[in-house]
């Protein structure tokens, strides 16, 4: 990844006349060979191997699209350099954070949260939520986002202290960034009225320690325990588990990806992932009707990834973890640590019986090897599963755990769901 970025870095610096401050580091990603390249390789015959090579996106300061970067990786140089010209990038978790911090400082927002909700001063800042999500062009014909803009669009929220629930205190201000400029460049107000509806002050919190109720106390530990180990082998990325072999990958787009998945030998899949996934909020009321999230391809699933922990997020005693190496906005690799995890489970019975006439009877227990990550998409958890049974079958679940963006209703009632 460092190689990568360091080699696009020197070819817009040579080509381009661009310096590092002028470069943005949207993706950088291994570009992985064809489907026909692979087959080609792995059944031998003298084909060399694929050669390993970086997939980038960048986007240059002045430039309105996107540059697509091919990088060879073992010569250390760019091999393919194209220009897409009215494009916006995907929104990366460091685009979000900017997005936030200019909402917070842009003196109009500041000027209408004092007046429309008395919120002023950095400790009242402090505790806003600007909840950034991707725009689509769900807009009245007089209201296009200009195609020149990269639009980010903030949902706020008030917290009453800082681990408070901010969704049981939706505002009615939405404000839009422009990343390229780096201001906001307006600000839906969906009730043009002054003073606005209140704002609900009620709090509806789910973090431990805002609970008034005690612990339920009625729940004995469930541990699992494999005192021999897992059942699996590991070398690098290969995974061999029962008769099933396959390669576990990560990116920034999709998160985990099974590559050669076989079954005995038999392929079952080149390529296993979660392409792409929609949230249509179907709220008819401007601004809201922008609320329509592709959470793969606004944010990048393997960018919403978060670390997983022994107990809750998984569950036994022989588990692997794997980390995830992706860039920030400046080409630098960060590492999160314990991404992926994987790991058996018991998932009953699979077959029993018992002859009648000897009352001998013969049952077995049914495993399965579970991979899974979490990407946490701003409001919402998603947990993947991809499950390989002993049969040969494959399931791929989707957990999906939320809080609904809340929004200030038309009767200025607050329903909320937790």
């Amino acid at each position: 990844m460092s190689c990568a970025s360091a080699a696009c870095l020197e070819y817009a610096q040579g080509n381009e006349g661009i310096h590092a401050h002028e470069l943005r580091y949207n993706v950088v990603s291994l570009k992985e060979p064809t489907k026909g390249e692979v087959v080609a390789w792995m059944n031998g015959g003298g084909v060399t191997k694929p050669p390993r090579l970086a997939f980038c996106i960048l986007e240059l300061r002045g430039f309105l699209g996107l540059v697509e970067v091919v990088v060879e990786l073992a010569q250390e140089k760019v091999t393919s350099w194209t220009k897409v010209h009215g494009v916006r990038a995907l929104a990366t978790p460091d685009d979000c954070i900017e997005a936030e911090a200019i909402c917070k400082a842009d003196p109009e927002v500041r000027r209408l949260l004092e007046q429309r909700y008395g919120i002023s001063g950095d400790e009242a800042l402090a505790l806003l939520c600007c909840d950034p999500w991707s725009v689509h062009p769900a807009e009245p014909s007089g209201r296009k986002i200009p195609p020149e803009v990269r639009p980010i669009q903030l949902f706020l929220y008030m917290r009453s202290s800082m681990e408070d629930n901010a969704y049981a205190h939706p505002l009615d201000m939405t404000p839009l960034v422009d990343m390229r400029t780096g201001k906001v460049f307006r600000i839906d107000l969906p009730y043009e009225a002054t003073p606005p509806p209140p704002w609900n002050k009620v709090d509806v919190n789910y973090h431990h320690k805002l609970q008034e109720a005690p612990w339920r106390d009625d729940i004995k530990p469930l541990d699992v325990l494999q005192p021999m180990g897992p059942s699996f082998d590991i070398s690098g990325n290969e995974v061999q588990w029962q008769k099933w072999h396959f390669h576990l990958g990560f990116n920034y787009r999709e998160g985990v990806v099974l590559n050669c998945l076989k079954y005995d030998g038999r392929p079952v899949a080149h390529r296993l992932s979660i392409v792409e996934m929609a949230v249509p909020y179907a709220e008819p009321r401007a601004p809201y009707t922008r609320k329509c999230a592709f959470d793969v391809g606004d944010y990048g699933l393997g960018y919403c990834s978060t670390s997983l922990a022994l107990g809750c997020d998984c569950l036994g005693s022989a588990i692997k973890y794997f980390d995830a190496v992706l860039p920030n906005s400046k080409g630098v690799p960060q590492v999160v640590p314990k991404v992926v995890c994987m790991h058996e489970e018991d998932v009953g019975l699979l077959w029993k019986h018992v002859d009648y006439r000897s009352g001998h009877s013969e049952s077995r227990r049914s495993r399965r090897l579970v991979i899974n990550f979490v990407a946490t998409v701003v409001n919402y958890e998603y947990q993947f599963n991809f499950s390989l049974y002993q049969d040969g079958s494959v399931q791929v679940r989707r957990l999906v755990i939320n809080i609904v963006a809340t929004v200030v209703n038309y009767e200025y009632q607050f329903n909320f769901s937790l």
